[in-house]
């Protein structure tokens, strides 16, 4: 997920892994020889890693090997930049050393989906719903966080993320609205693995995003908040 340069010759690597969470380890000699590790210290990669205890935190990496490169992400700038922010988001979400496998199976779904050419801002919105549902940060979208009242069926409803969720207008309502289309897209993705492979409606597409600033204005950093926010559509002189 990221790479440091380390002294003369080494890189410390942040790694999200399957087994054991996200974790940082030392590559020692990674900028002076590329025949220990190759090109699998490179961005968008799904590797096989072997690991020594170091340290303190620091793990030593020993020896890797490529199970799968995504290089189709490379191939639009819009991609590259809902990689990183994916993947920043993911550096701040997950704890260090806890494992989460759904969020590693999310996250190569998710670098696989733009390595095939699917939508990259309804991806990383997708991967963010994803990561907050399943580390229990989801905001309650069915019912009224207040007073517990379901909205009508097709109807919009208030958000407001600083209370957690929809809020109905007996109980102050919210700043933004949610439409019934965004309510059902925000549900559709937490229930299933898969990206989308087709652009949402425009209206839904900048309701999620928004409801989404909300909650990382919250509890995200500005570098995160500021990744996200160029990735989703916002590249300088994009229609």
């Amino acid at each position: 997920m990221r790479s440091v340069d380390y002294r003369d010759s080494d890189r410390i690597v942040t790694l999200l892994t399957e087994d054991e969470g996200k974790m940082s380890a030392l590559a020692r000699g990674a900028r002076r020889s590329q025949r220990r590790f190759g090109g699998a210290l490179q961005p968008y990669v799904l590797m096989h890693a072997e690991f020594r205890p170091g340290r303190g935190e620091l793990s030593h990496l020993e020896r890797v090997s490529v199970e799968r490169s995504f290089h189709g992400i490379l191939q639009s700038l819009d991609a590259i930049g809902a990689a990183g922010a994916a993947m920043a988001v993911i550096r701040e979400r997950v704890p260090d050393h806890e494992p989460e496998p759904l969020v590693f199976d999310a996250a190569v779904r998710f670098l696989d989906a733009l390595h095939e050419g699917a939508p990259p801002e309804e991806c990383l919105l997708s991967l963010q719903i994803r990561v907050l549902n399943v580390l229990g940060f989801a905001p309650t979208l069915d019912q009224c966080v207040a007073c517990g009242k379901i909205p009508a069926p097709g109807r919009a409803a208030s958000f407001d993320a600083a209370r957690g969720g929809i809020v109905c207008r007996a109980c102050g309502g919210g700043r933004l609205v949610l439409s019934s289309g965004s309510l059902l897209r925000w549900a559709a993705v937490q229930s299933t693995v898969e990206y989308p492979e087709t652009p949402w409606p425009e209206p839904e597409r900048e309701q999620i995003h928004d409801a989404l600033d909300q909650l990382d204005a919250l509890h995200a950093t500005t570098a995160v908040r500021e990744r996200t926010g160029t990735a989703a559509g916002r590249w300088e002189g994009r229609s």
